[in-house]
């Protein structure tokens, strides 16, 4: 048996009849505590293993709790249900079609099938196109099937579905969904709503599942969405004690539905049947006091809360966030900095590259430490998206200067197949039939493409409006321009610069992704490729063949390759190293975040508010930095006009943290000669609440050196709390004119380019 620590015991010893909600910290050991609450209650409680219900988040979680019930010694005939959400939703629609109340002839777009649905989805964007009722190419097929996925996870059908982007999204969710039951698809995202509208409309199936159920658990909390909030309800009923699991300071998926204030606050306001007693687990086995406490310091910015405790389990654990800072008139460039930090761990450390991880917020942050590991030579992948130089806002700009180089060539497959790519990005409203025909007969009549397009403009046949024409006459233009600057040897950067102005680049995914993140990561993602253009200094044809050859894995195995991903793919997990690329504003927080776009239009469904843009980001930085156990990377980058380092580097208060628990951790270690400088250091930085608050509250204490704790508590008292400063006064700017702010940076990154 492992030791637990006192609070994980209360946990463990939580008294029947109560409901229970506890807070983990990350790293904190709650599945051990989990598992060891159930040998409790089979072994010592004598419940009946189909007494007890487990519900997780994914099947990793699932599948790792059932082992570790096994090696506590929990038998496998006593062992409880642990489902998924989704299982145990999946296991009622199997049971419906059994019993015959649903019929058994549904086929499941699930697994393997899974990308039925999205087939599907495709084909009912195509119908409502052909049929006018929709604009050509006005419609993100992942922002379309997310926003299904959302509108089902929170029971709202077609006829009640509104959407605060895009208006077109409830019709198509409409026929998508009449596709769906016509050709009598199931997916994961129907089992939950299926599952609660029987239990709601049939009293005595509901009364199968909860009638004998005396204990329901339920893990991650923090991220349920309303149909999960509303099957907990219906499972607990009045007879099962329930407890709750999770970190409200973890809630980074609010984007699916996730709510914080349902661990917050409206666990105790819906389950008021029984007492409910809160239960904290705050010492973290993962990481040492350097990461614990400059993760603490950040989170306790955020007001919409419970507030705990982060403290490290082991003051000897070697732990350390390492920052970079660039600015103009520095020459080390981050990037290469947190690259060489990388060779160093992998050839000089021997660490495995699977322990570790490159986090962003968002893909464009990535860009430039990929090109720096391209130019080291360093195998990675990037999980979740395609390499930057690899990405649809790019490869379209690279057909463009193809098609720029053959402007004046006769027309080939290959030209036909590029054109068309770039025909409509940004849309010019021209028919598919149409550019396939006129591509077609420049084939057949061996045309150039100069020549095809003014027959597209020209020739009656293929029925082009003045607006059309007008459209194609400025991408001639822009073709032309372009070609002639490939003639005239301009460098390829000013090249990219003037096409993106030419053809309004920008504009276009605002009109398209409207002004939000997804508009803001391909802007920025457009700024840094440039910017890449403009080191590697080839000339366009080198550029093509250089990016056609690139590949950043190098053939090396996936254990070998170092991940890049984003912040929201780890969580749950953990890693030795964390490198957080430019850890600037406009990154890190984001302001330009999306929240979670669909409603009830008639407010029968009524969510808790979503939070703050600023302190969901906070958040996002809070999990990435406590995925490290050994140390933490973070690069900032100033070079660009306007750009600044993520007020979150602020927040950790960095210096005072990091010194004050590194040199507590030597004195852990055993430096006698690391007290005198701690106390100077305490001395220096006593104003700093929350740092000496973990000290006198736990470090110092486990330390069992009273001298030392009489010492740092003289200073302290005499001491007056330090006015916290960002320093940027970032905290003046409401969220609207932050946000301005970053589209001026955005503006102000391109005309320095364009200088």
């Amino acid at each position: 048996m492992i030791s637990l620590t006192d609070e994980q015991k209360s946990v463990v010893y939580h008294p029947i009849g109560n409901h229970a909600k506890v807070l983990a910290v990350a790293g904190s050991g709650k599945t051990s505590t989990l598992v060891y609450r159930i040998k409790h209650l089979i072994l010592e409680q004598q419940t009946k293993p189909a007494n007890i219900q487990i519900l997780m988040f994914n099947k990793l979680a699932r599948q790792q709790f059932k082992e570790k019930m096994t090696k506590i010694g929990i038998p496998l005939q006593q062992q409880p249900k642990v489902a998924t959400f989704h299982s145990f939703a999946y296991g009622v629609v199997q049971k419906l079609m059994r019993e015959g109340k649903m019929a058994e002839h549904w086929n499941f777009w699930i697994d393997s099938k899974e990308e039925t649905a999205r087939i599907t989805l495709k084909r009912v964007i195509a119908s409502l196109e052909k049929d006018s009722e929709i604009p050509a190419n006005s419609i993100d097929i992942e922002e379309a099937y997310q926003a299904i996925q959302l509108w089902k996870g929170s029971l709202i059908p077609p006829p009640r579905a509104g959407y605060k982007g895009n208006k077109l999204l409830p019709r198509i969710y409409e026929l998508y969904e009449e596709e769906r039951i016509k050709t009598q698809g199931l997916t994961y995202d129907d089992f939950i709503p299926i599952t609660i509208a029987f239990f709601e409309h049939h009293p005595k199936l509901l009364e199968q599942y909860n009638r004998n159920l005396q204990h329901l658990i339920v893990d991650e909390y923090q991220d349920v969405n309303y149909g999960q909030q509303r099957l907990i309800e219906l499972l607990a009923a009045n007879n099962a004690d329930v407890m709750v699991v999770g970190d409200d300071d973890q809630t980074i998926y609010e984007w699916r539905g996730a709510r914080p204030n349902y661990i917050i606050r409206e666990f105790q306001s819906i389950f008021t049947n029984k007492p409910v007693k809160l239960y904290k687990l705050s010492r973290s086995f993962r990481f040492g006091a350097v990461i614990a406490q400059c993760a603490h310091n950040s989170i306790a910015f955020n007001r919409n809360r419970v507030s705990k405790s982060l403290i490290s389990d082991d003051l000897k654990k070697p732990a350390h966030i390492i920052l970079f800072e660039q600015s103009s008139n520095q020459d080390m460039d981050t990037n290469k900095a947190l690259t060489e930090q990388v060779v160093t761990l992998v050839k000089n450390n021997g660490v495995p590259p699977s322990q570790i991880i490159v986090l962003c917020r968002m893909y464009a942050q990535l860009s430039g430490i990929e090109a720096e590991f391209m130019n080291k030579k360093i195998p990675y992948r990037i999980v979740g998206q395609k390499p930057f130089f690899k990405r649809r806002e790019i490869t379209v700009l690279l057909d463009y200067i193809w098609l720029s180089i053959h402007y004046h060539d006769p027309v080939t497959e290959q030209t036909k197949k590029k054109f068309l790519n770039i025909a409509n990005t940004p849309n010019r409203m021209l028919t598919k039939t149409s550019l396939e025909e006129s591509m077609n007969l420049a084939l057949l009549k061996e045309k150039t493409l100069s020549e095809a397009l003014e027959s597209l403009i020209i020739n009656a046949d293929y029925s082009l409006n003045n607006r059309q024409k007008t459209k194609v006459l400025k991408l001639i233009k822009t073709f032309e321009q372009a070609s002639k600057q490939i003639v005239s040897q301009k460098p390829t950067d000013v090249l990219l610069t003037d096409l993106v102005s030419s053809i309004d680049y920008f504009a276009h995914f605002d009109a398209y992704y409207g002004k939000g993140e997804l508009s803001f990561d391909r802007k920025e993602n457009i700024l840094n490729f440039i910017e890449y253009v403009k080191k590697v200094d080839f000339s366009p044809s080198e550029l093509l063949a250089h990016v056609a050859t690139l590949d950043t894995t190098r053939g090396a195995p996936e254990d070998q390759q170092i991940v890049m991903t984003t912040i929201f793919r780890t969580k749950g997990l953990e890693f030795d190293y964390v490198i957080i690329p430019n850890c600037n504003e406009g990154y890190m927080p984001n302001l330009y975040t999306t929240n979670n776009q669909i409603f009830d239009t008639s407010g029968n469904i009524k969510e808790p508010e979503p939070s703050s843009t600023i302190e969901s980001e906070r958040r996002l930085f809070y999990v990435a930095i406590t995925r490290a156990k050994k140390a933490v990377y973070i690069g900032t980058t100033t070079l660009r006009k306007n750009s600044r380092p993520s007020r979150f580097i602020d927040e950790i208060q960095y210096n005072p943290t990091v010194k004050i628990m590194g040199t507590l951790q030597r004195i852990a270690q055993g430096e006698e000669n690391a007290k005198h400088k701690f106390l100077s250091l305490v001395t220096q930085f006593a104003g700093i609440k929350s740092v000496m608050r973990s000290l006198l509250s736990h470090y110092l204490i486990e330390l069992k050196d009273q001298s030392l704790i009489k010492e740092v508590t003289s200073i302290v008292a005499s001491s007056h709390e330090t006015p916290f400063k960002y320093r940027i006064p970032y905290s003046s700017l409401p969220p609207e004119e932050t946000t301005n702010k970053h589209e001026q940076h955005l503006h102000a990154a391109w005309n320095e380019i364009n200088q």
